[in-house]
């Protein structure tokens, strides 16, 4: 991933970033940017990403804000998850969607077209964010196909990045 171009977010452009993720996610989940935090806006060949110590923490997705795996694991933030079995590990880690089979856990709350990050089975650990193609009384109902369209995964170009 090349970066074309980078700025420091200011305290209002801070402001916004916190609004727009609140009305994205729910005021909730988003609490955790700080006025002292160093954040960076950054132009790459496949969008706009937002940095933090040099980490991808958001990337855009279709006019969303999408957190990354850093940013998950290191702040509150908390979207409904789904849990894959060992067996479709390898799978999303390349970049696969995620097929029904190999769910163990769907979140119940979770809604068509939604953010969503998978886990794995035993530790319980975010290895993908996605985005839900189908909501939980669908999954109730179905035993095959497509549940979750990938976004970033662990081994992709946001979690490899490096200034």
């Amino acid at each position: 991933m090349q970066i074309k171009g980078r700025k420091f977010l200011s305290k209002r452009d801070k402001k916004l970033l916190q609004l727009k993720l609140s009305e994205t996610y729910g005021e909730s989940k988003v609490d955790f940017i700080q006025k002292t935090d160093n954040l960076e806006e950054a132009r790459a060949d496949e969008g706009k990403v937002l940095l933090k110590e040099d980490r991808i923490w958001f990337f855009s997705y279709n006019d969303l804000i999408i957190p990354s795996i850093y940013c998950l694991r290191e702040s509150s933030m908390k979207l409904p998850k789904v849990i894959v079995d060992v067996g479709a590990i390898r799978f999303i880690t390349n970049g696969a969607d995620v097929m029904a089979p190999g769910v163990v856990f769907f979140d119940e709350i979770i809604r068509k077209n939604e953010i969503v990050t998978i886990h794995e089975e035993k530790a319980e650990t975010i290895i993908a964010v996605g985005m839900s193609l189908i909501d939980a009384q669908e999954f109730e109902k179905t035993k095959k196909g497509k549940v979750v369209k990938m976004l970033h995964y662990l081994k992709d170009n946001i979690w490899n990045f490096q200034l």
